[in-house]
């Protein structure tokens, strides 16, 4: 139960830094269908860009959003030893998987959004 908290944890900062970022590119002028941010030639930026960021990366939050649900439910499930009952952790092991594979995702969003 302490890695499920800290796993809890983890996504909730996860998305607080996501909140933070898009208020501040917000305030920037940035949202889907704005783009305040110049080309690298000096030109006026197409949209693309920004309509291709907050999709992604408010898709990707949406599922970081699920997980941390999902987790908050496994977590309250495992402190009424519900699972011992069972017999099995089956439920925690699919919703490991789920994690991991947003996690996943998130590498090749974190390589094409802000390393490339």
């Amino acid at each position: 139960m302490k890695w499920l908290i800290w796993t809890i944890l983890g996504g909730l900062a996860f998305l607080s830094c996501q909140a933070w970022e898009w208020t501040h590119l917000y305030h920037e002028g940035a949202w889907w269908g704005r783009n305040p941010f110049l080309a690298a030639n000096g030109t006026v930026a197409s949209t693309n860009f920004t309509n291709f960021f907050f999709t992604i990366t408010g898709f990707h939050g949406f599922h970081v959003f699920s997980g941390v649900i999902i987790n908050v439910i496994m977590l309250i499930m495992a402190y009424k030893g519900v699972f011992e009952r069972k017999g099995h952790y089956l439920m925690i092991e699919k919703a490991g998987l789920y994690w991991h594979f947003v996690d996943l995702v998130w590498v090749f969003v974190f390589l094409c959004f802000y390393l490339i």
